[in-house]
């Protein structure tokens, strides 16, 4: 019997044809290969900005990106990188997909972002400590407890309308895509 290893599948970064156009104009026009120098930085309120450089490539450059810290990489990896109007934009590409569980109160949410990295278990009265998207989210649409690991987001609502299922997609997926560091309000 021959067994064949789980391989994950790699993500890599989109890059659009006009970005890559452009790339090759600040190649052409420097006289020098360019790639683009990708960092991800937090404001004070912890919203990440991705931040979009040129620089000389290198012979440990393999492909039309680098990246600052190797961290990011994970994150913006996941996402599409496009060349609009004279300025680079990053759009997280967020997949969000909601599962039942046994219990019938309890929502299972996954995507492919990270809400955390630590487990985090919360009862309703103290979500206020999260991000204020969340909190206000959790607590508008009556979620009694959440636990969050990974890419894993499970809430407790005993009465799940198709409505509040939108709504709050809708705000995991404005707490993903501002790219912070933790769901902690700091």
């Amino acid at each position: 019997m021959i067994w064949f290893p789980f391989k994950k599948k790699k993500q890599m970064l989109t890059i659009s044809e006009d970005a890559k156009e452009r790339i090759d104009a600040e190649s052409k026009k420097l006289g020098k290969t360019q790639v683009l120098l990708l960092t991800l930085e937090h404001n004070q309120k912890g919203v990440g900005s991705v931040l979009v450089e040129f620089a000389d490539k290198t012979s440990s450059d393999s492909g039309l990106i680098r990246w600052k810290q190797a961290s990011t990489k994970n994150i913006l990896s996941l996402g599409e990188l496009r060349f609009d109007s004279g300025n680079f934009y990053f759009y997280p590409n967020i997949d969000l997909e909601w599962e039942k569980t046994p219990r019938p109160e309890i929502h299972k949410i996954i995507s492919n972002y990270t809400f955390t990295k630590e487990p985090i278990y919360l009862e309703a009265k103290d979500s206020f400590r999260l991000r204020p998207v969340l909190a206000r989210c959790f607590q508008r649409e009556g979620v009694l407890s959440i636990y969050l690991k990974g890419n894993i987001c499970q809430l407790e609502i005993p009465n799940l309308t198709q409505e509040k299922e939108e709504k709050i997609s809708e705000d995991l997926l404005t707490y993903l895509s501002s790219l912070y560091e933790s769901p902690w309000a700091e």
